[in-house]
């Protein structure tokens, strides 16, 4: 489960697996998860060990 927020829709959702679309390695120790929010608009959540915020983050 994702927590990511949709810029369109203007709400934080609680998303499955089942909502990813891509995952992607931007650089070494950052990692972008491309998924869909129920309205299905793109959100992007990053992570990974070089990311310079506490926890996921949607961008």
């Amino acid at each position: 489960m994702f927590v990511a927020y949709c810029d369109e829709c203007g709400d934080r959702f609680l998303l499955p697996a089942s909502h990813i679309v891509a995952v992607h390695n931007l650089a070494s120790g950052v990692i972008a998860v491309e998924l869909t929010c129920y309205e299905n608009h793109t959100v992007l959540v990053l992570s990974g060990n070089d990311i310079d915020i506490p926890g996921p983050a949607t961008v």
